[in-house]
């Protein structure tokens, strides 16, 4: 899978955005995941991949018409690359990297600035956490540490949600997600553990 040929830190993606919003011509809302997210919140330096999510299918219909008369390169379902090798992964509707996030989610998520007709949110931290979780690579996890390290989260709430989010799921398999993140990760980081929070999820009914 192609990468950009460098990272991306905050300034050049509100410096991309801004460069955009002088093409566009109608309300946009996009909503920042995963690393891009964390970048924007600067809880991460940099991003390797511009993560989007446009929920109006008519917008984001709108914005890869944009990107296609703009010369950007589209490699896959999801991606497109910039002339500068800058990589932008398109989601839709209710697709967050994948995860199907609950309903309020986009409700949650934090206004960050406007770009001309541009807004521009981040996901809410609980949701970044869920759909990074969902995947669960090294460096998912990485990321993930970096969230508690720099945030007050819940994580009675924070499970909770993830259970919610992931009902439509095989259990087996989120379940295992989640005790890998607090219990197995946690230990390995040093964080408190939850014992009976942990109990309570490996009751879990599986099927």
């Amino acid at each position: 899978m192609q990468h950009n040929i460098k990272e991306t830190n905050a300034e050049e993606l509100f410096e991309l955005l801004d460069s955009l919003s002088k093409y566009i011509e109608e309300n946009i809302k996009m909503y920042a995941l995963g690393g891009t997210a964390l970048t924007i919140l600067e809880i991460k330096l940099s991003t390797r991949d511009i993560d989007i999510n446009i929920h109006s299918y008519k917008e984001y219909l709108y914005i890869c018409k944009l990107f296609e008369q703009m010369g950007f390169k589209k490699t896959g379902t999801i991606r497109w690359l910039t002339q500068e090798g800058l990589a932008f992964d398109l989601f839709t509707r209710s697709n967050f990297l994948g995860t199907q996030l609950l309903p309020d989610g986009l409700e949650r998520s934090k206004f960050i600035k406007s770009f001309g007709k541009i807004e521009l949110y981040t996901l809410c931290l609980e949701d970044i956490i869920i759909s990074k979780l969902a995947r669960g690579d090294m460096r998912d996890f990485n990321d993930i540490k970096k969230i508690l390290e720099s945030n007050k989260i819940n994580l009675n709430y924070l499970v909770s949600r993830y259970k919610e989010t992931m009902e439509n799921s095989c259990v087996a398999f989120f379940k295992q997600k989640l005790l890998d993140l607090i219990e197995i990760k946690f230990g390995q980081w040093g964080f408190k553990l939850d014992a009976k929070l942990i109990l309570e999820v490996k009751k879990w009914e599986e099927y």
